[in-house]
């Protein structure tokens, strides 16, 4: 259907459905639970090519927009939660988020205004300054602000009599992201945590007091937590269908450690995490440079971590250096 494929079940009641975005990541997968309360879990953009295949996709299960109960949020990217409100307006009970991305999806452009310091402070140069808030005003057509969004919060279960699913706080991704734990059955829906062939990135976030938060140190803290939930097989947003737990941690470690001494090569000399992203990915446009600005700077909170980095600040710009050269 549209090119994408129709629902596909992937356990007793819940489909996973594909929609397009118009980000390089490519489609997403949502997830449909067809029993009541009827739920989805993330929706989509904005837009109305995705809207209109995820209404179709919906009515081959004979579901519409209004007997859905309830949209359960991962987390607070544009990608996942775009299409929310319009959705809410036409019928869809409720929404839910965990605080920690309240502010994203509730104020999307003050927040993301927000950053500006931040990213100066990493050395990124007026030109792309400029494109970041060209970005932002790109993307609003594909995602609106959500006007009413109840809380989600680790421990929280949602139960549909043959399962139950229950919320573990991952954060890193994002800070307030999510996944949604079916224990007893050993699968879990997993958004934007865990893939097996690529590393999720840690998205650059800046707290309401205006410190940077240690996203991809809070991500590997979460995948800790998670290895150790029993889970066997996930279900994740995008590129994979679907996954096992272990082998896409044993990927994710190798991945990290060739990561790690590619960084270190490339930190000999004194250089801001913006030189760093631009030296590590030449060929990158502007349009993928805060994406990439946010891994350079989850490795670098990584190395400093583990006292590999000296750290210092000229000029309100952030320098680093492998330590001893």
């Amino acid at each position: 259907m549209d090119g994408l494929g129709k629902p596909r079940e992937v356990r007793e009641g819940v489909f996973q459905i594909k929609l397009p975005t118009p980000y390089p990541i490519g489609p997403l997968y949502v997830y449909l639970v067809r029993k009541d309360p009827i739920t989805l879990i993330d929706v989509g953009v904005n837009d109305p090519q995705s809207i209109k295949i995820l209404k179709n996709q919906l009515a081959t299960l004979g579901i519409t927009p209004k007997d859905v109960e309830r949209i359960l949020l991962t987390h607070g990217h544009s990608d996942h939660y775009g299409a929310a409100q319009t959705l809410k307006e036409e019928g869809v009970k409720g929404i839910f988020i965990h605080p920690k991305d309240m502010d994203k999806v509730t104020n999307r452009v003050d927040y993301y205004l927000g950053m500006r310091p931040c990213l100066v402070k990493l050395g990124t140069p007026p030109d792309y300054l400029d494109y970041f808030v060209k970005f932002i005003a790109w993307e609003t057509p594909y995602v609106w602000d959500i006007k009413e969004v109840s809380p989600l919060k680790g421990g929280d279960t949602f139960s549909w009599g043959s399962f139950t699913l229950e919320v573990m706080e991952t954060p890193g991704h994002s800070p307030g992201h999510v996944v949604f734990l079916e224990k007893s059955q050993g699968w879990a829906i997993t958004g934007d945590f865990l893939f097996a062939h690529f590393t999720p990135d840690p998205i650059i976030d800046v707290s309401p007091n205006g410190e940077r938060t240690p996203s991809m140190i809070l991500h590997m803290e979460s995948l800790e937590r998670f290895s150790t939930k029993g889970v066997q097989d996930y279900f994740p947003g995008h590129k994979e269908e679907e996954g096992r737990v272990q082998e896409a941690i044993k990927e994710l470690k190798t991945r990290m450690e060739y990561k790690k001494r590619l960084f270190m090569e490339h930190i000999r000399k004194p250089i801001t995490p913006f030189a760093l992203m631009r030296e590590i990915y030449p060929e990158k446009g502007k349009g993928e440079a805060f994406v990439l600005l946010s891994e350079v700077m989850g490795r670098l909170d990584l190395l400093e971590r583990e006292g590999l980095v000296d750290v210092w600040e000229e000029h309100g710009v952030l320098y680093y250096k492998v330590k001893g050269d």
